[in-house]
């Protein structure tokens, strides 16, 4: 049975990952802080290994375990930084990683797997792919392409495979407050929204695909007889306007609850989606999930689990 060791995994991906990872019989670590909000892991929490990374040293759980493959999900993410979040963003996003990388080299892990984000690359060359030019969108994106150029650096310096998946912009159930998820809790409460006019077109992905993404590459990691380095792109490969978002949900809940009446703010992206050519290739991988079909079940699940955390 193969050991990996999860970091992020109470996160919105992560904890999807954990729960899949679970029922495909591995023997998971995960790593969090004490403070740690673990609300959608708490089922797991007895079934794995859980070590507070402010309690006990990182070498010891290397030492402690013979680990085959890492996987990195967490982050420290804001849209729009303030000076107290660089310290944070810095540690979470390059320092912490970088620890976890240097040690799985020392102990000799087989694989890791990092989650990278499409803010790595420029936004105005659509569809982005893997050669696209990197063009940090904001300080977040910015310290994740850091990370990227450590994962070179010791991908030359060992035989570990590394492969970083670029995510677009994954929805669910469970979802950090974004659009989507403030979209159903709101129309779920009977409360009107008023968006702009709804016409920028990124690339949306179900988190479901995104986790069957995951589990092809930790199988591409497991079974490669050569030394792997790659980035991957995981999307839906289409582009869908906010508007379309907006009508489905009025749809499902079949009420008319979101308006697209605002004047746009400034700096809107307005097109951003992804070529996954790569990630069809390489990882044997396809969404199976359209917008329609995704949307509805996240609802869905907001609706059953209204009165949950």
């Amino acid at each position: 049975m193969s050991t990996l060791l999860i970091t992020g995994g109470n996160g919105f991906i992560g904890s999807y990952l954990l729960k899949e990872l679970n029922l495909c019989d591995y023997n998971i670590i995960l790593l969090k802080r004490s403070s740690s909000d673990t609300y959608r892991i708490n089922s797991l929490i007895n079934e794995i290994h859980v070590y507070d990374i402010d309690k006990i040293a990182l070498e010891d759980i290397f030492k402690n375990h013979k680990i085959n493959g890492v996987i990195h999900l967490s982050t420290f993410y804001v849209k729009t930084h303030v000076s107290h979040d660089i310290d944070k963003m810095i540690e979470t996003n390059i320092t912490f990683p970088t620890k976890i990388l240097d040690l799985s080299i020392k102990h000799n892990v087989n694989f890791f797997i990092n989650t990278g984000t499409f803010f790595e690359y420029s936004l105005f060359a659509n569809p982005i792919n893997e050669s696209s030019k990197k063009h940090p969108y904001n300080l977040y994106a910015a310290t994740k392409l850091s990370f990227e150029h450590m994962l070179e650096l010791y991908s030359r310096q060992s035989n570990i495979h590394i492969l970083s998946l670029k995510l677009s912009a994954p929805f669910g159930y469970n979802d950090n407050y974004k659009l989507i998820p403030y979209l159903i809790t709101s129309i779920l409460t009977n409360q009107e929204v008023i968006l702009e006019k709804g016409e920028q077109e990124w690339d949306f992905i179900y988190v479901k695909d995104v986790i069957s993404a995951f589990l092809q590459a930790i199988k591409l990691c497991l079974n490669s007889k050569r030394t792997l380095f790659e980035e991957i792109l995981i999307g839906s490969g289409k582009k869908t306007k906010i508007s379309k978002i907006t009508n489905i949900l009025n749809k499902i809940h079949k009420k008319n609850l979101i308006h697209l009446k605002n004047d746009y703010k400034e700096n809107q992206i307005f097109e951003a989606y992804l070529d996954i050519s790569k990630a069809k290739n390489m990882l044997q991988w396809v969404p199976q999930y359209s917008i329609e079909e995704g949307l509805e079940e996240t609802y869905n699940l907001y609706k059953e689990n209204q009165n949950e955390k």
